[in-house]
């Protein structure tokens, strides 16, 4: 038996960057007024100003994801309204009701495919489908994607810009869940954060910093101002307002400085293609989608995940194929290593 584990099912088992470690510690040692008006805030609001090349947006700092999906999605959707997403969203599938109970009833009604994300067709479909069914159907409020997509391939620009037509057309707000932005900006090289989100007609972005650095930093940008004033009505009723805001501002521009969520999320893409590479050299498994991000998505037997367990190797258990088969989803961070991979390697040779 091997000694130690290796968890590679999600990269939320990573720890901090010393640079954001640092400027906790920093923001600790300044007195500065509460709620959002201290300094650190203020900075952060400039530097995402810059960074998406947008001058009138509004951004809400957040200790969770959940809870920055669940307040942007309700800036929009109301107690009788819907919003479409995949069915595989992490709104509609981990989130555990918050985004219906944020918006007071507000309806999740999904689009499922084998592709992992909403294709403009499928969204056409789905908007005839609901609109068919007259006044005793929830009123469309808006759209969600997942960029990443909860399969780890990535929204082509184009892709987005055409379910954005698609919004537009019908009046309906396009939110992003960006838990893993970073990792898709990296993979698309040449396509800025401007052009990757408001160029293309997305009204607000989740934007995840904890899976890629971060201690605990969120950031709902809103590109459309007015959804940034109904998400404020809101965050002190559901009890997101934080008092101490620039320890999460402070991480967000250790985060953003000199490009630093960017080169993270580089070494974990890099080193996620590494793996993939060497897993696809394995009979037994299967990698199901290609990898685009710093995710690799695995079908094997149940006997083989039972001896990777065994060699102390812990990956996520994602669903089950049928009573045979299985997926396993291993995901690396900016502290996955090439010679951790090669560990895992080394150890999985042991069996297969």
């Amino acid at each position: 038996m091997t000694k130690n584990k290796i968890f590679i099912g999600t990269d939320t088992v990573s720890g901090i960057a010393p640079q954001l470690f640092e400027a906790v510690s920093k923001a600790a040692e300044l007195k500065t007024p509460p709620y959002g008006n201290d300094v650190f805030t203020k900075e952060c609001k400039k530097v995402v100003k810059n960074i998406f090349e947008k001058n009138d947006l509004e951004i809400i700092p957040m200790f969770s994801g959940t809870a920055a999906n669940s307040l942007a999605l309700s800036s929009f959707l109301r107690s009788y309204g819907c919003v479409i997403c995949h069915s595989d969203a992490h709104i509609n599938k981990d989130e555990g009701g918050a985004p219906e109970f944020f918006s007071g009833g507000g309806k999740l009604i999904t689009i499922s495919n084998s592709l992992g994300r909403i294709k403009a067709q499928d969204l056409l479909n789905k908007i005839d489908e609901i609109k068919f069914k007259g006044k005793s159907s929830p009123v469309i409020s808006g759209v969600s994607i997942t960029q990443l997509a909860e399969n780890g391939t990535l929204y082509t620009r184009g892709e987005i810009e055409a379910i954005s037509k698609i919004c537009k057309r019908n009046n309906l707000y396009l939110h992003m869940d960006g838990a893993r932005f970073s990792n898709a900006i990296v993979s698309q090289e040449l396509i800025s954060p401007a052009e990757a989100t408001w160029k293309v007609g997305v009204d607000c972005l989740s934007l995840g910093a904890t899976k890629n650095g971060a201690m605990a930093a969120e950031l709902i940008i809103f590109f459309n101002k007015t959804l940034a004033r109904e998400a404020r009505h809101l965050i002190k009723q559901t009890g997101h307002v934080i008092s101490k805001t620039r320890f999460v501002s402070a991480q967000l521009n250790a985060w953003f400085k000199d490009g630093l969520w960017l080169e993270l999320a580089k070494i974990a893409n890099k080193n996620a293609l590494y793996l993939s590479h060497k897993l696809s050299e394995f009979n037994d498994f299967k990698i199901l989608y290609p990898t685009q991000g710093n995710e690799v998505f695995v079908k094997m037997s149940n006997l083989s995940y039972n001896n990777i367990i065994k060699l102390n190797i812990i990956p996520n258990l994602w669903n089950k194929v049928d009573k045979d088969n299985l997926v396993v989803r291993f995901v690396t961070s900016f502290e996955t290593t090439a010679s951790q991979i090669d560990e895992i390697i080394y150890r999985l040779k042991t069996y297969f």
